[in-house]
């Protein structure tokens, strides 16, 4: 299924042509303006602080949100076009749009499914159908400073989330993080500028003062034309596993410290700062999982069966089309890592059968801070950006908490080491949500 094609010459256009899609943009811009610039207001101003690694750690993952986010309002403008203006897309087009696909079970019957698309293709795909309603081409350079940033940044996002043990990232760089802002600006610059006129509202988002000048204004300035070295990837065995355990819990703990003892902004009780604890500290939930997985899967005096060994790798195998054998990464949900991970971690290192039970008061806030989380990165398009209280990345912290003592209790082996980094996920009773922007160091 061909969704995009190189660029072609802009056609000689008569502007009118298309006032009632530029209409439906203004209007949107209203509703998205958020979903355009929230996120990436965060990074950059978090980037102040990136000379500590957890900082630019936290930058990393609000830039890339920020390219979530942007693609989000791309594609409810796409929709928003195709709704106006039946016809527009095929409908692979449209279901590509609405992250779907129909495949027929079975039964023979037909099923909808949440269609796979990574990142790097949709940041073609998007806005080139976003330019296909003004019968324009969006293609995403193959080559050169830009896709080498987004790249970079994209693969340091996912060492982030998703840890390994034979790629582990154990610190990253203030400069690596200046230039996972710029990747995001030198993406949506390239965007309206190939769609110019007609994307409307991003140039004033885009545009940061470079100097002690206001006038003096850049778009991706922090690391053009620099070498950006890169932090080397390294195996957890040369770290030490329960020196990674500990780093990564102290990654999350700190910045949630942060967001406590911060302000909050004007026009909301979150901030920057809960925004990324909150993403940050389910990383570190998801990150906690994986390390204790991929250390007791290397350990000899542990027998794992095949299936259980390729859930807790996150690995589908299956057949390719030439028959060969075939290993394709499986991102499960998070319920159901939760439960199942220590189940089966339990049976293997215990020697015990355990029940994680989840329907609990603090099972059911965990679901729910997980899916504010979600929303945080990965909003529908139809949604407000959530601003996070931290009423909210309390009872976040707090279902956390409760989770690992319970993982704990249960499998007290597998689990030894969070057992003891629970004495150090503490945090003050007292914090003041009313704090003003102006009272706080951030804004």
């Amino acid at each position: 299924m061909m969704l995009f094609m190189p660029t072609d010459e802009k056609p000689n256009r008569n502007h009118a042509d298309y006032d009632d899609l530029l209409h439906i943009s203004e209007e949107l811009i209203h509703l998205g303006l958020d979903r355009i610039f929230l996120h990436l207001r965060d990074a950059r101003e978090l980037l102040q602080l990136a000379d500590h690694s957890v900082m630019a750690k936290a930058t990393i993952i609000l830039a890339s949100a920020a390219l979530e986010s942007n693609l989000a309002h791309l594609t409810l403008r796409a929709q928003a076009f195709g709704k106006a203006r039946p016809g527009l897309y095929s409908r692979e087009q449209s279901d590509y749009l609405a992250g779907k696909q129909t495949i027929i079970t079975d039964r023979g019957t037909l099923k909808e499914i949440s269609q796979r698309q990574s990142l790097e293709e949709r940041l073609q795909v998007v806005p080139d159908l976003v330019a296909r309603a003004f019968d324009l081409r969006y293609e995403l350079p193959k080559s050169g400073e830009m896709i080498r940033k987004l790249r970079r940044t994209i693969e340091l996002r996912d060492s982030i989330i998703h840890p390994r043990w034979d790629k582990y990232l154990p610190n990253v760089t203030a400069l690596e993080a200046a230039q996972a802002v710029d990747a995001v600006e030198l993406f949506l610059e390239s965007v309206m500028r190939q769609l110019h006129p007609y994307l409307v509202g991003y140039i004033v988002a885009l545009t940061t003062i470079r100097g002690f000048d206001k006038h003096d204004v850049a778009i991706g300035h922090r690391t053009i034309e620099k070498r950006v070295p890169k932090t080397k990837f390294v195996t957890m065995a040369s770290v030490g596993v329960r020196e990674v355990l500990a780093g990564e819990w102290m990654n999350m703990a700190m910045l949630c410290q942060f967001a406590f003892e911060s302000g909050t902004e004007g026009d909301s009780e979150g901030s920057l700062l809960t925004r990324g604890a909150l993403v940050l500290l389910f990383a570190g939930v998801n990150a906690q999982l994986s390390i204790v997985s991929q250390w007791r899967l290397h350990d000899p005096s542990i027998t794992f069966h095949a299936a259980e060994r390729n859930f807790l790798e996150e690995n589908v195998v299956g057949l390719g089309r030439d028959g060969e054998v075939e290993v394709v990464e499986d991102r499960q949900s998070f319920k159901k890592r939760i439960i199942a991970v220590p189940t089966v971690l339990a049976k293997r290192v215990d020697g015990q059968e355990v029940t994680i039970s989840i329907g609990t008061a603090w099972g059911e806030q965990l679901l729910k801070s997980n899916e504010l989380r979600n929303t945080v990165v990965h909003a529908p398009p139809d949604e407000p950006l959530p601003r996070v209280t931290k009423a909210e990345l309390r009872a976040a912290v707090d279902a956390v908490r409760s989770y690992f003592e319970e993982l704990h209790l249960k499998a007290p082996e597998a689990f030894k080491a969070q057992g003891l980094l629970l004495k150090t996920f503490k945090f003050s009773e007292t914090y003041n949500t009313a704090e003003s922007a102006s009272d706080s160091s951030m804004h």
